[in-house]
């Protein structure tokens, strides 16, 4: 069950046909926003942690939304198993209610990476183009947390880069940052998976949190949360934000 009903119209998504949800345009009330997509892991092997990582998006979303930019930001949150689930389509993030995402991981088979990642990406860019149409001002922040490596996409690594690329040479956004996070990754051999899909991928960072404690996930808030706040503060610049340090 998506976490909130709301009346979002249904889109397509340019370059992979995903389909993808998103308030009417008409009624947004500002001239610029910041589009943030996060798609998180809820594979099988999340589930000693998947509570973690759900605090990890609600706590990046509640700082967010007492920033004073909280009202030129639309989010969107993605999970990926076996498929890949719209938890909720585009929307204010000042009209997330935090409460309502609890239990929303649900973990339980494979690791669509690849998938998620298209997804998240070209969604981002065919709603910014509609904003932009419509004299808008829109840049975008894409954020995917994983703990391993893809299993049973139909989609692969390159196609990944090629979404990347043609959100950013469509000036279908502004500007784009792309930010990979390895949570809880043990195994070197993952450790370097995710840092070769870096690169494969096009993402601008990857960041790896070696377990999912207390003080990792507040440390892993803070960057999210920064992240978000430094690309809302950029948008109208010409721009992408500068990359925060984790």
């Amino acid at each position: 069950m998506p976490i909130f009903s709301d009346d979002a119209e249904t889109f397509k998504a340019n370059g992979s046909g995903f389909q993808f949800s998103g308030v009417n345009i008409s009624k947004l009330g500002a001239s610029e926003y910041t589009l943030v997509g996060a798609a998180c892991d809820r594979s099988s092997s999340v589930t000693p942690f998947a509570s973690e990582i759900e605090k990890c998006v609600i706590e990046s979303f509640k700082a967010c939304q007492k920033s004073a930019r909280v009202d030129n930001l639309l989010a969107r949150l993605l999970a990926f198993g076996t498929e890949v689930t719209e938890e909720h389509g585009f929307r204010p993030l000042a009209d997330c209610h935090l409460a309502n995402y609890d239990g929303f991981l649900k973990p339980g088979g494979t690791t669509k990476l690849y998938d998620a990642c298209v997804d998240t990406v070209d969604a981002m860019a065919t709603y910014g183009k509609d904003l932009i149409s419509q004299d808008y001002t829109a840049n975008g922040i894409v954020i995917i947390i994983t703990d391993g490596a893809d299993y049973g996409s139909r989609f692969k690594a390159h196609h990944v880069k090629e979404a990347m690329m043609r959100a950013r040479q469509s000036e279908s956004l502004e500007s784009l940052v792309s930010l990979l996070i390895g949570i809880n990754v043990k195994e070197p051999s993952i450790a370097q998976y995710l840092k070769d899909f870096q690169g494969e991928g096009g993402f601008d960072k990857y960041v790896e949190a070696a377990d999912a404690s207390a003080k990792t996930i507040a440390k892993l808030v803070d960057f999210i949360s920064k992240s978000i706040s430094m690309q809302s503060q950029a948008v109208n610049s010409g721009g992408p934000s500068q990359l925060v340090t984790f």
